[in-house]
């Protein structure tokens, strides 16, 4: 007779987490680092699905992904990619202005 575990089983999905939590609620340079790297990071996992699915449909298998999938996972890789150049911006906006600070102090 066979018995069945009420145990659940663990999920086979988990959110996806590059930097650790303790690392997010830092301040500074490093936070926006990360949040770079995160989205570089899920922008790459994204490509690379579309570009398996894409190679099984050239080796006569079924797609990973259907077509609206590869444009939501496109979008969602566009979006992340311009939310890169407004970090990336805005730290360039921060850099200068400390440089302008600091050369002001220096005059003084």
């Amino acid at each position: 007779m066979k018995t069945t575990s009420t145990a659940t089983a663990a999920p086979v999905f988990k959110p996806v987490e590059w930097v650790p939590a303790a690392a997010q609620e830092d301040t500074g340079g490093y936070v926006m680092l990360s949040r770079i790297r995160d989205l570089a990071s899920g922008v790459a996992v994204a490509l690379q699905i579309i570009e398996k699915s894409a190679m099984n449909v050239d080796l006569g298998d079924d797609p990973i992904l259907d077509g609206s999938d590869v444009s939501r996972l496109i979008r969602m890789s566009v979006a992340a990619m311009s939310l890169i150049e407004g970090c990336i911006d805005e730290h360039f906006d921060e850099m200068i202005e400390l440089g302008a600070a600091s050369r002001e102090r220096a005059k003084s």
